[in-house]
């Protein structure tokens, strides 16, 4: 028997962070062609316990992750804490030994660079060649660092700053090491694709792109979008979020409600952040916190507004809101790695000003909300299903995906 090993640190799992959606699509994908050794790494305080998405605006725990859905989908399922990362290739090898004589390894699937080093030493298992080797950083981690730095400095948090700083260059030697080790190298956006082909020549990066599911719209039957409702999701501890929530809340908003005062901004995700829930004193600012399902969400709202001035890889919410046809105001690094035209299939904009206006349009324009909507949907159907990932990693794997 042959067996794929995949080493992710992040939960597999078809919602909530983007990371977990997109460690859940390698998942599905490579268990609809092998049977799946699945190692999840965790902090040793998470080990064995269900993951809490976040809280709602009354502090009830909301959304507990539990493993069952990789499980189902894995012929083994080993949760390993960082203090026994050293025993993975134990692990491994032990299950394969228990198994049919002549099992090995024939895929090693790696989720993210700092997992590489465990998948890595499970290469001598395999019998009687190498296997096929795979790692998806996901996204630019040491660009995504460096812009971190002015983020941790602009909070007024200059030890951080400094810490992320002085941890780039470990990073990119880190990733300069791995890169020379895996056959396959994937990344969300085709920008980090282009950027670091440049970077290690003799390289080739394969844009895996990130991927949303056709949303459960029973779970929304009846709501009634209201065009003046600004919708923010995603996960609130992470500091371009932060950043682009207060930014928002701080210099655009106000904006708006000089224009309009009906309108409203609500801000949607897991985790936490101190700054953005001091928001809720600020007129017409919403700070909901964890949700257990976001269909209604993106059903109600008149636009997702996406005001990021820093990050990498690709905006999983963006893919989730043209999925559900809710229009889209973007800044151009919201939008980033994204194959969208402006006044296309959503609206771009970079100034405050500029994305007050684009917002006080889509509140009035029908016939515009109607004209992005069905060209988005068109296009993330197209370009970001799961489908659409299943022909990337079938053709890493030699694997045709009309036979599978």
């Amino acid at each position: 028997m042959k067996y794929c090993l995949y080493i992710t640190p992040f939960l597999p799992y078809p919602t909530g962070g983007g990371s977990m959606m997109r460690a859940s699509v390698a998942l599905e994908v490579l268990a609809s062609l092998y049977p799946v050794i699945v190692v999840h790494t965790v902090w040793d305080s998470e080990a064995g316990r269900p993951i809490v998405l976040g809280r709602d605006e009354a502090g009830k725990a909301v959304h507990f992750v539990r493993e069952d859905w990789a499980r189902d989908r894995a012929a083994a399922y080993f949760t390993v804490s960082l203090n026994r990362i050293g025993e993975i290739k134990s692990l491994v090898r032990n299950f394969i030994q228990c198994q049919e004589p002549g099992s090995t390894l024939d895929v090693v699937y790696t989720f993210r660079q700092h997992v590489a080093p465990s998948a890595l030493s499970c290469l001598d298992l395999t019998v009687p060649g190498p296997p096929i080797t795979i790692l998806d950083l996901d996204d630019d981690d040491a660009n995504a660092k460096e812009q971190f730095v002015s983020l941790h400095n602009a909070a007024g948090d200059t030890t951080r700053a400094e810490s992320v700083r002085s941890a780039v260059p470990r990073i990119s030697l880190f990733r300069r090491v791995l890169v020379t080790k895996f056959q396959h190298l994937l990344l969300a956006s085709p920008n980090d694709c282009r950027a670091l082909a440049q970077q290690y020549p003799g390289r080739t990066f394969t844009h895996l792109p990130n991927v949303v599911r056709k949303p459960n719209l029973s779970a929304a039957s009846g709501t009634t979008a209201n065009p003046k409702q600004m919708l923010f999701v995603g996960t609130l501890s992470y500091l371009p979020n932060d950043d682009a929530i207060l930014h928002f809340a701080r210099s655009i908003l106000p904006l708006i409600r000089e224009v309009d005062a009906e309108m409203a901004f609500r801000v949607v995700g897991m985790g936490r952040s101190d700054r953005v829930q001091a928001l809720t004193a600020t007129p017409g600012v919403t700070v909901a916190g964890a949700v257990t399902d976001l269909a209604p969400e993106y059903a109600a709202a008149g636009m997702l507004v996406v005001p990021l001035r820093a990050g990498s890889g690709t905006r999983i919410k963006i893919l989730e809101a043209l999925m559900h046809r809710t229009p889209v105001v973007s800044t151009a690094k919201g939008a980033e790695g994204l194959a969208v035209t402006s006044g296309e299939h959503l609206l771009i904009a970079e100034t405050p000003e500029e994305f007050a206006a684009a917002c006080l349009r889509l509140a009035t324009d029908t016939q515009l909300r109607q004209h992005l909507t069905e060209q988005a949907h068109q296009w993330v159907e197209r370009e970001h299903s799961v489908e659409a990932a299943r022909r990337v990693i079938s053709g890493c794997l030699n694997r045709n995906t009309a036979s599978t």
